[in-house]
């Protein structure tokens, strides 16, 4: 069946209509005619893959990755970085509105950590929507260290004997591999370059986590803490928050924060920062990383933010980075309730982004909005707006 691609969706996929249908077609770019095959037919919508390309976008090209039409690691290598920004930006405004600007960052080679799925002598990413391991001998993806270690993972999980069912492995500084399952007593001589080496949560070699260098500041992370995959995307996010805060801020929130990256780059700019994070592991790095930086005005709690967010008052600054889900709605009462005059929403989901600056909206009005392109390849991108509080007359 030939159908006319109308434009993107969310997800990067073509959009087009059959009758009163609309049809989701996998990586198929806008203005192209192709011959589709329905995989799936809901009452309202169908999904459908490429059988053919009838007339092609000038646009598209040819992806780098062999593994690319199996994997669902990524979503634009099919097209150029111009398209790929443009279809970040277009979603920007759609969502979030007009007024957006546009940070790049690494093209390739910017993921700084992965998880990897051993079954079946095999090594890789599950296929998309599966549980079969894609076998694969280089990520475009990774930073190059981590092709390093995923090169000869591959080679020893092909001629040793083991039970490894996954391995996380990060770089900074220095290389870690966190492995679950069994290896033999080689495995340390075998991955003689790798710095720490964790195996069912024991260290096995090193210090059990890595060191890293963001700008002027060091930071340690652990392999059960959370810390942004792109370290360029990261340092784009601390100089929009540099071009567009004060320096004199009393009190300032650091919600969800992780191992306090946010709380530490920002406290530059306040008389005291709190940090609040449920991770232990996260908080624990954080008390170190305010050591190592000689900050005296950062005080971290290891607690959801749910559960501590009414007994933290009178903060003229908040900066919040919640997870994918968003924010819950004890959250949101409480910055409704309070009128902070400055808030930071960083996200990397556009959709729970938009939809809790509607419950937001009768407070605080938009003021900037960036996309920092965290997650080049793919569709997600870090989004950082700044919004302030409405003055009382104002409020409806």
């Amino acid at each position: 069946m030939e159908v006319k691609v109308i434009k993107f969706d969310h997800l990067g996929n073509g959009i087009s209509k059959i009758g009163e249908k609309v049809v989701f077609i996998k990586r198929a770019l806008p203005n192209e005619i192709v011959d589709i095959v329905i995989n799936k037919d809901n009452k309202k919508y169908q999904f459908a893959t490429i059988k053919s390309i009838i007339k092609k976008s000038e646009k598209r090209i040819d992806s780098l990755c062999p593994y690319y039409d199996k994997c669902g690691g990524c979503d634009f290598l099919h097209t150029t970085d111009d398209t790929e920004e443009q279809f970040k930006i277009n979603k920007g405004k759609e969502l979030l509105g007009s007024n957006i600007e546009f940070y790049n960052t690494k093209t390739f080679n910017y993921r700084n950590k992965v998880v990897l799925h051993v079954k079946d002598n095999q090594v890789g990413f599950y296929k998309e929507k599966s549980n079969n391991i894609i076998d694969v001998d280089y990520c475009y993806l990774l930073d190059d260290s981590l092709n390093r270690v995923l090169d000869l993972l591959r080679s020893y999980v092909k001629n040793n004997k083991h039970n490894i069912k996954e391995v996380m492995i990060r770089t900074g500084n220095e290389i870690m591999m966190d492995v679950t399952g069994t290896v033999n007593n080689d495995f340390v001589n075998y991955f003689s370059f790798v710095d720490t080496i964790i195996i069912n949560d024991k260290v096995i070699k090193g210090k059990g986590y890595i060191d890293k260098q963001i700008l002027d500041y060091k930071f340690k992370i652990s392999p059960k803490s959370f810390f942004q995959v792109n370290y360029c995307g990261l340092e784009e996010i601390y100089h929009i928050l540099k071009d567009n805060l004060k320096s004199d801020y009393n009190k300032a929130l650091d919600l969800y924060s992780g191992t306090s990256v946010m709380g530490i780059l920002i406290s530059d700019f306040c008389k005291e920062v709190i940090s609040v994070e449920s991770n232990s592991s996260a908080t624990n790095d954080a008390l170190i990383n305010i050591k190592n930086n000689n900050i005296n005005n950062l005080k971290v709690i290891n607690e959801k933010v749910e559960n501590v967010i009414d007994k933290l008052r009178d903060s003229d600054l908040i900066i919040i980075d919640p997870p994918r889900s968003g924010l819950d709605k004890k959250t949101i009462s409480y910055l409704e309730e309070i009128h902070s005059k400055n808030l930071v929403y960083i996200s990397c989901d556009m959709i729970t982004l938009k939809r809790d600056l509607e419950a937001l909206k009768k407070y605080y009005d938009i003021s900037k909005m960036y996309l920092v392109n965290m997650f080049p390849k793919t569709y997600h991108v870090e989004s950082v707006c700044f919004l302030k509080c409405r003055k009382e007359d104002e409020i409806k």
